[in-house]
């Protein structure tokens, strides 16, 4: 069966060098005798400046970072004013982020905002990244044993690989479980972390292994689990390009420098980071009786769609089966072929996704906190091996009516059989959209999910306002000690422009069942909550014997004060 001649659109990007080496994507140039419309580099050039300007955008609605953002953001701030200060008691170091948030402390109080745009973009650009995978996976081999024998146009064999392309994508920005909108939008890593892994990966497959292992290198900055693989590859890589030995060898000094260097600055040993992270909160998998299952019971397997993950399973079944047929009949010349490589690919996408959540399990139950959204670099790789199989399910589908119709040589079988793509996607999306029990509680629910992002938006918004009322930060500081609810310390500290060591959070075990000494009461309380759900904290009751003024309330959060006066009035 003759390959399809592919489109040069926005996806058809792969540069070819002078002695290209084995490429998993088919080269539009040798196919059609053009070269690609649309380079390497003015795509992803492209690609940032799409999506830096959905990130600008998404500051309309009401934003806010995270507790391990507003960490990254005051340790920037503190790097600039030159004194770190790190501690066991927050998030854990990561020197992705800090690449962007020490030069936005220069600007102020702009920092967070300018983070939430880098974050955000990141996201985007992930599912970009899955959508651009899928699709070139799909359109270059055009179904799993093959293209159809007619060629149906140039539309029309488009029609699959936008279906797997937007399954990708969709399967990975609304599922559920790992909270992939949620956490992106108040300015996780993991989102843009997922993005470059997804690009080092699109590299490798278009044989650009120096560039794959660059952009490996950002992420990881992000998640060390990921030294699992990118060093592995780098040897590999210096024993492919002995030219790129000096880059491996420097780019994995820098890894070691960026994660141990700062902490050791900060707080005076290079353990501190894994100590904080070895000490997870209280309802982390790895308090479970078994968090190796648990992770991958309760955390893993939830996080996709089940027709993604059952739709993943057999591709991979099916492409292990065919490329070990072809090998017993072609010898060493399996992979020759460029298709034989993508399917390849495809199935190694989803092994690395199983992979990946494998390692997770792995370090929650050494003790590490097993967090849903560390899972999101794997299930991205098994959002594109499913989507890859609708795709070339759709293909085959239209294969199969092609070779039915092709023999009947009546009048007008010509249009007809160029509609067929269409009509077979048509069909391979209904049964993704609408097969029984399929979607379940996997996919997030839009409303409660803006509700509760508006909700942290107005945490901050009312914090800012309750401490200006009072006469601002000096004023607030001038008090005393300062308390709030555990998650918002950070927040407090970037507010007040002191570290985090300087904001206390709640006693583990508080209220009138649980006094504390009035000595330990703290002068200042900003009472909030977490989540519209959870409890009001700190709990007043817990110091029984001191009278705290009520002073004002901005929004959810209220503020008392003992011993002291500021302008606020409620």
């Amino acid at each position: 069966m003759r390959a399809l001649r592919p489109l040069a659109v926005f996806a058809s990007t792969t540069d070819v060098p002078a002695a290209p080496p084995a490429s998993a994507f088919p080269s539009a140039t040798d196919r059609s005798g053009r070269p690609p419309r649309l380079t390497a580099r003015s795509f992803y050039l492209g690609l940032a400046g799409f999506c830096l300007a959905v990130g600008a955008l998404s500051l309309l609605i009401p934003s806010t970072p995270s507790y391990d953002a507003w960490s990254w953001l005051l340790w920037a701030r503190e790097i600039v004013h030159g004194h770190l200060v790190i501690t066991t008691g927050g998030t854990s170091w990561k020197p992705l982020p800090m690449i962007f948030t020490i030069p936005f402390a220069l600007l102020g109080n702009a920092a967070p905002d300018l983070w939430l745009v880098v974050a955000r973009a990141g996201a985007v650009a992930a599912v970009v990244m899955v959508f651009r995978l899928a699709y070139r996976l799909t359109r270059d081999v055009g179904g799993l044993f093959g293209a159809p024998a007619v060629d149906l146009g140039k539309l029309t064999t488009v029609a699959p690989a936008l279906l797997a392309g937007v399954i990708g994508a969709v399967s990975l920005a609304l599922s559920a479980s790992g909270g992939f909108v949620s956490a992106n939008a108040l300015g996780y890593s993991e989102g843009f972390a997922t993005a470059l892994l997804l690009i080092a990966i699109e590299r490798h497959l278009a044989g650009r292994p120096r560039q794959a292992f660059a952009v490996g290198f950002l992420v990881a900055l992000d998640r060390p689990e990921i030294w699992l693989f990118w060093g592995p590859y780098g040897l590999w890589l210096m024993w492919k390009d002995p030219g790129s030995r000096l880059m491996v060898m420097a780019s994995a000094v820098a890894v070691l420098a960026a994660w141990f260097i700062p902490v050791k600055l900060g707080c005076g040993s290079f353990g501190c980071s894994t100590s904080r992270a070895l000490h997870p909160r209280s309802n982390s998998l790895a308090f479970a009786s078994d968090p190796f299952t648990a992770e991958l019971s309760k955390a893993a397997w939830p996080t996709m769609l089940l027709r993604i993950k059952v739709v993943a399973v057999l591709l991979v079944i099916a492409v292990t089966t065919i490329l070990a047929r072809t090998h017993r009949r072609g010898g060493t010349g399996a992979l020759r072929t460029a298709e034989s490589r993508a399917r390849l690919a495809a199935a190694l996408l989803g092994v690395g996704g199983l992979a990946w959540f494998v390692v997770i399990a792995v370090m929650t139950q050494i003790g590490f906190s097993g967090n849903n959204r560390y899972l999101v670099l794997g299930a991205a790789m098994v959002d594109i091996c499913a989507a890859v199989g609708f795709g070339w399910a759709a293909g085959e589908l239209a294969a199969l009516a092609t070779r039915r119709r092709a023999g009947t040589r009546r009048s007008g079988a010509a249009t007809a059989i160029g509609g067929l793509p269409w009509v077979a996607t048509g069909l391979v999306a209904l049964v993704f959209m609408f097969g029984p029990n399929w979607i379940g509680s996997n996919l997030i629910s839009i409303p409660r999910t803006h509700g509760s992002l508006v909700y942290q938006a107005h945490l901050r918004q009312a914090m800012s306002r309750l401490v200006a009322r009072f006469g601002g930060e000096r004023q607030v500081l001038a008090c005393g000690s300062v308390m709030t609810e555990g998650f918002q310390v950070p927040m407090v500290a970037w507010t007040l422009g002191v570290p985090t060591t300087g904001i206390e959070a709640p006693p583990t075990n508080g209220g009138a069942a649980y006094a504390q000494p009035a000595s330990d009461a703290p002068h200042v309380v900003l009472q909030t909550r977490d989540t519209r759900s959870a409890s009001l904290l700190p709990l007043l009751s817990t110091w029984p014997s001191v009278h705290y003024h009520y002073v004002a309330t901005a929004g959810p959060v209220h503020m008392f004060t003992r011993g002291c006066a500021g302008t606020a009035t409620s």
